[in-house]
């Protein structure tokens, strides 16, 4: 039959257990245990102002009962193990710091880690961690475990839920695991309610895969077939992993061939789409039968798309020149989720007059192209201040107004009425600039000149 020891030592304060629930542990008393005792505590929380030091085998903490317990006290606590064993939905909240020497054992109620700091250390583990039964937090409290990893295989220090496999040596690592959510994530803005500070010694050409596990109770709204892995060196600014594996029954994201650790989490990243913009039929306005068109493609996604243009094999860059006739340009939108995304459009180049849609020519004080009813005015064109758009189109469809620099940058999109005056580009930089009106099918487009003032 197991023995239960309670040696209570009180050197200043006794060690004193109030009948409302609260275990008072005075300054320079000290609780141990020994023998593998077991310490019940039913609905009582602890108040450790002297020590509360146990090591490996000394025993067990027990919680129970339905009322919402915590740990507070100015001194540190070490336990060797502690049994999460209270009614589910109750709370043991971390007011102050918590060492673990051997493990966790979650079989009812919640372990709020507030702002402070769970050190399960190098022995320590969490075991039967469960939907119902788990860590939280919304503070900026966190679970470290530290091991050597030399070569790890599928090690998860502490049973934390990174689990880690590279050939390279780490050396000593520690793993953080917190539950705030990660914001300013690029389109998404708000991750899961779990991230990862992974920390080697090493941390270089690692060639590592990271199995990044979570619980439902963490997705934070968040649709689980569209996770990805994210990290950030400064937790502000974020970069794209990936996902090459992904299991929403066992709850895990893994991706492959991760070169350096940081703060990881998990997020919504989705594959591109892409729109690219109607045919377009120009007059030359180069030497030799040529023109000089700027085009541009609308790409969504998450992280926001990489667009290419190719013509052929040939990566082109807009404004592009383009030679007599009608050439074909595919557009491409990446951005490490496949499939990318592609569309094609066509440009033709026309020597003279006869084009149905006209780009025009710069003139001193106004510009327009003009076709079937659908009309456009831009000036005074160039302009050392603004310029004014005037649009004549079909009323019942939406219109659309784009500008771009000379590299095919859209700097300034806006929806717009028929018959409306439009004011813009005073606070450009002097340049060559395209304003591109469409609605529909219908595409007109005219280069805009800003002077210097």
């Amino acid at each position: 039959m197991k023995k239960i020891f309670f040696v209570f030592v009180a050197h200043a304060c006794p060690f004193m257990l109030f009948a409302q629930g609260s275990m008072q542990i005075g300054a320079g008393a000290h609780v141990k245990s020994s023998g593998g005792a077991y310490i019940v505590l039913d609905n009582v929380s602890i108040n450790n102002n002297g020590s509360f030091q146990q090591t490996v085998g000394n025993g067990f903490i027990k919680l129970t009962g339905a009322t919402n317990v915590s740990l507070a006290g100015s001194s540190n606590t070490t336990i060797d193990a502690l049994q999460m064993a209270k009614s589910s939905g109750t709370t043991f909240s971390l007011n102050s710091n918590l060492s673990i020497v051997s493990n966790v054992n979650f079989s009812g109620g919640l372990l709020n880690l507030n702002n402070s700091v769970l050190n399960l250390g190098t022995t320590g583990i969490f075991i039967n961690e469960s939907e119902s039964s788990r860590a939280l937090t919304t503070g900026t409290g966190y679970i470290e475990a530290s091991g050597i990893l030399n070569g790890p295989s599928s090690v998860d220090l502490g049973h934390l839920g990174a689990v880690i496999t590279t050939t390279a040596n780490m050396g000593s690592t520690i793993v953080r695991r917190g539950h705030v959510i990660q914001t300013g994530i690029s389109g998404s803005n708000n991750s899961i309610k779990r991230y990862y500070d992974i920390i080697p010694v090493n941390n270089m050409n690692l060639k590592a895969v990271l199995r990044f596990y979570y619980l439902d109770a963490e997705l934070n709204a968040i649709p689980e077939a569209s996770l990805h892995q994210w990290k950030s060196k400064d937790n502000i600014n974020w970069d794209f992993v990936g996902a090459d594996a992904r299991d929403v029954t066992e709850n895990y994201v893994e991706k492959k061939s991760i070169n350096k650790f940081d703060r990881w989490t998990l997020t919504t990243a989705t594959a591109p789409t892409i729109s690219c913009p109607g045919n377009i039929t120009t007059n030359a306005n180069q030497n030799g039968c040529k023109a000089l068109v700027s085009f541009a493609a609308t790409a969504t996604g998450i992280p926001a798309p990489t667009v290419t243009y190719r013509i052929g094999t040939m990566i082109i860059t807009s404004p592009n020149v383009f030679p007599k006739g009608t050439t074909t340009v595919t557009a491409t939108a990446s951005n490490g989720i496949s499939p990318d995304a592609v569309c094609t459009f066509t440009v033709t180049v026309v020597c003279g007059q006869g084009s149905t849609i006209t780009q025009a020519t710069v003139l001193q004080q106004e510009s327009r192209a003009i076709s079937n009813g659908f009309s456009v005015n831009a000036y005074p064109n160039p302009s050392p201040n603004n310029f004014s758009v005037t649009v004549q189109a079909d009323p019942k469809e939406k219109i659309i107004m784009q500008v771009v620099d000379m590299y095919g940058r859209i700097i300034e999109t806006r929806n717009i009425n028929t018959n409306s005056l439009i004011r813009f580009g005073d606070r450009y930089n002097p340049g060559t600039y395209f304003v591109r009106i469409i609605q529909g099918k219908e595409h007109r487009e005219i280069k805009l000149i800003k002077l210097s003032d």
